[in-house]
C-alpha cells in the first residue's frame, strides 16, 4: 500500500514544473512586461514632445 502512495507522489513531483524553469518564466515575462510599458511610455512622450513643438511653431 505504501508503495502505491510512494509511487504517485513521485509521479506528481515529476510532473509538477520545477521551480527553476517556473522562476526563469516569471522573471521573463516580468522583463517582457516591464519593456512594453517603457515602449508604450517612450512612444506617448515623443508624441507628447511632438505636439508641444508644433505648438510652438
Amino acid at each position: 500500500m505504501t508503495e502505491h502512495f510512494i509511487g504517485h507522489n513521485k509521479a506528481r513531483i515529476e510532473a509538477s514544473p520545477n521551480r527553476f524553469f517556473l522562476a526563469c518564466a516569471i522573471l521573463a515575462l516580468s522583463i517582457a512586461l516591464f519593456l512594453a510599458a517603457a515602449l508604450a511610455g517612450t512612444t506617448a512622450f515623443r508624441k507628447e514632445w511632438q505636439y508641444a513643438s508644433d505648438a510652438r511653431t
